[in-house]
């Protein structure tokens, strides 16, 4: 499930709570994510979200691997596509974007930490794209990985499914920080209450620009990872 809960100084934190599952996504989940982080954005009373896990081992294991149990490129484009609508919501979102994590940070889990403005890792955490393990390729927010963390270890990263420490991820530059794990929210909420010194309007139309900036490239990139996340299960199944 996805719980909802909003301070008195206007931040809404969202929480996956699946943690008799490794907190895995569901579609369900999914659709869930997407509905809060469009309605924040309408939201005028608001003005930061924090994204966080339930539980302490970790903050998600990505996709439930039976969401991929599917027997046609049609279907698994249809799946990849719901992820990929929640880092749009959360890239679209007029408000910043923090994640606090702690533990494991998996597959489509760590694609939506990608989309988010601020990421935010426990001394413990760690980070792992090892979709090609299983015979699909890791897409989406992946486009953007080279972005956060260089050529060099995005690509280490993609080909390897090795896990990357909370120390390599903070090095390369997907992570903001790095702090005790017992503290991640704080710090990323301070990150979200730094942006408060600004109106909300003017840190919304900055998140446009920014996405504006970077955005010839994305969309097109984005698409085609997703025909080709499709063929995938093509070649599986054929």
């Amino acid at each position: 499930m996805i719980r909802r809960t909003r301070s008195d100084d206007g931040i809404l934190t969202i929480t996956i709570d699946n943690t008799t599952s490794a907190n895995a996504l569901r579609a369900g989940m999914l659709d869930s994510l997407i509905d809060a982080f469009e309605a924040a954005s309408k939201n005028y009373d608001l003005r930061g979200v924090l994204l966080t896990a339930a539980g302490s081992r970790g903050f998600s294991a990505g996709m439930d691997t039976a969401q991929f149990n599917h027997s046609n490129p049609t279907r698994a484009y249809a799946t990849i596509t719901r992820l990929g609508r929640v880092c749009e919501a959360i890239k679209d979102c007029e408000l910043p974007v923090a994640v606090a994590i702690r533990g494991y940070c998996i597959g489509g889990a760590a694609e939506i930490a990608a989309a988010a403005d601020f990421r935010v890792g426990g001394a413990g955490s760690w980070y792992a794209m090892p979709e090609v393990r299983i015979g699909i390729p890791s897409v989406l927010e992946s486009v953007n990985l080279h972005r956060l963390m260089g050529w060099t270890k995005a690509t280490e990263f993609i080909l390897t499914g090795n896990r990357f420490s909370a120390e390599d991820m903070d090095r390369c530059g997907f992570l903001n920080a790095v702090v005790d794990d017992f503290v991640v929210e704080d710090r990323a909420l301070a990150y979200l209450h730094d942006t408060m010194k600004a109106s909300r309007d003017v840190i919304a139309q900055q998140k446009r620009l920014h996405r504006t900036w970077k955005d010839s490239f994305e969309r097109e990139a984005v698409a085609d990872s997703k025909k080709e996340f499709a063929l995938a299960f093509a070649r599986k199944n054929g």
